[in-house]
């Protein structure tokens, strides 16, 4: 009996449905190449060729297998948990090395969105350890309806969750969007693990501050057209339009975007800064002193909040540190989100993108005057993903800004009673949006009379409430 009718058996005694998947499955043999590792043992080189990724990788070592395979386990279990779940079957290396160091009573859930992987490592590697194994539940498929209904029960705050890199790697291009949400998981858990205690210093920091809560505002510019401005290299190409608008919408910046429009003799009606790291500072450097109201995530650099003069409000996206939920906002991962969620529970309509690229456009970092390396150009690098672009060209982007793009686009959907316009004239298309220059919508939308007034009024209220509790804070210290 050979090593694919033995692991077939063991297979079909386990999980018939899988069996009979895997039994069917064709292999593409242009993607795959089963190699031997010089350590005797076997690895898989992947191909990759669609028009959003190109790479070749190893999905294990082509030189020792289970030593790597040891590694990552260590690496992944230094505290031992009963619930364990795994994305990567792979050649089953590393799930035979993670079982070593769980206990009798554990379970591992092993998930694997790429069959034809699957097949080849049943058709090469005696799989016994891990098929004959009661901790071992499979959920193998590549139907992410699938997937996702078998982890559904799975997926508890005292779960351990491990992805094996090159598996996600190698998701197919079919399964993008899931393989987006592991990746985009997988980085804010490393971003969170390296700021944790930044982010709790800065929130206790920032409760000193006195403000009050950007939720004070929400739907009261309810229809009112709001312009949010990021800092993409796009921004470039029409932010000195912004003077034919003021007084006629509401300007929502980035604190990315501030020195760029600045510069052009723009002030935003509000700027936004949800950063915990200290380059946030290089944002209002040398602009402490100015009038406008800063929206600031509670969890935001507590150096750069201290250090704006101006008046303020702040955001919050945990509800356990906010007593009015209806006044949280959805960070969703990056300021430009965050100010989204802001301009749809401010009430604006139509809410207008610019400077939104999501994309290293010609090559570009961010707008000039952005702080961000705008001089340099950006190397295309194997790592990069594609996306999309406005003309339907592909761009270079990240694993960040697609995630980005698909909370956005995912926000849209929910409020599709808004109209949404897209003016960055350059970068990403984004679905849910029309897509034209900021002319152009001046032209339609701004061309006749408007409530001048009834705006000014709002902004008016805006600053005396950013202001008011800075006021009575700095006299009540003067007093004493």
């Amino acid at each position: 009996m050979t090593v694919y009718e033995k692991n077939l058996d063991m297979l079909k005694e386990t999980n018939t449905a899988l069996y009979q998947k895997i039994l069917d499955l064709p292999v593409e043999s242009s993607k795959y190449s089963v190699l031997e590792t010089k350590s005797g043992s076997f690895t898989i080189k992947v191909k990759l060729d669609d028009e959003t990724n190109a790479s070749e990788f190893f999905l294990h070592s082509k030189y020792d297998p289970e030593r790597e395979a040891a590694n990552f386990a260590q690496s992944q279990l230094a505290e031992k948990t009963k619930v364990n779940v795994l994305y990567g079957f792979g050649f089953g290396f590393h799930i035979v090395k993670i079982l070593e160091y769980l206990n009798s009573d554990a379970t591992l859930y092993v998930v694997e969105m790429n069959l034809e992987i699957m097949k080849l490592a049943i058709q090469t590697i005696d799989l016994g350890m891990v098929l004959k194994d009661g901790r071992v539940k499979l959920i193998a498929s590549d139907s992410e309806l699938e997937v996702v209904e078998g982890l559904k029960s799975v997926l508890k705050e005292s779960v351990k969750v491990m992805l094996y890199p090159p598996s996600v790697k190698a998701i197919p291009a079919k399964n993008e969007k899931f393989k987006l949400i592991l990746e985009q998981w997988n980085m804010n858990r490393y971003v969170f693990e390296k700021t944790d205690n930044t982010l709790e210093k800065n929130y206790l920091e920032n409760t000193k501050v006195p403000c009050e809560n950007i939720g004070i505002l929400f739907n009261k510019t309810r229809n009112i057209p709001i312009i949010i401005v990021s800092a993409g290299p796009s921004l470039n190409k029409n932010k000195h339009l912004l003077k034919e608008v003021k007084g006629k919408v509401i300007i929502l910046a980035a604190g990315s975007a501030l020195k760029p429009l600045l510069q052009v003799g723009v002030e935003p009606d509000l700027f936004c800064i949800i950063d915990p790291l200290m380059n946030t500072y290089k944002q209002i450097e040398d602009l402490e002193d100015l009038d406008i109201p800063l929206v600031f995530l509670d969890t935001a650099c507590s150096y750069t909040i201290s250090a704006y003069e101006g008046p303020k409000y702040a955001a919050c996206n945990n509800e356990s540190r906010i007593g009015m939920r209806e006044h949280l906002v959805d960070t969703g991962g990056s300021v430009a989100t965050a100010i989204l969620d802001m301009a749809i529970k401010l009430g604006g309509n139509p809410i207008i993108f610019m400077g939104q690229d999501l994309a290293y456009t010609n090559q570009e970092h961010h707008a000039i005057g952005s702080m961000y390396g705008e001089k340099e150009n950006v190397k295309s690098l194997p790592n990069m993903r594609k996306v999309k672009g406005q003309n339907g060209e592909w761009l270079d982007t990240t694993i960040g800004y697609l995630s980005f793009k698909t909370w956005i686009e995912n926000k849209i959907s929910d409020n599709n009673h808004l109209t949404f316009i897209n003016a960055t004239e350059g970068g990403a298309y984004i679905e849910g949006c029309k897509h034209m220059k900021l002319q152009e919508f001046i032209d339609a939308y701004l061309s006749g009379n408007h409530a001048h007034g009834e705006i000014d009024r709002l902004l008016n209220e805006i600053w005396e409430n950013a202001t008011y509790n800075v006021k009575v804070f700095t006299f009540s210290i003067m007093a004493s």
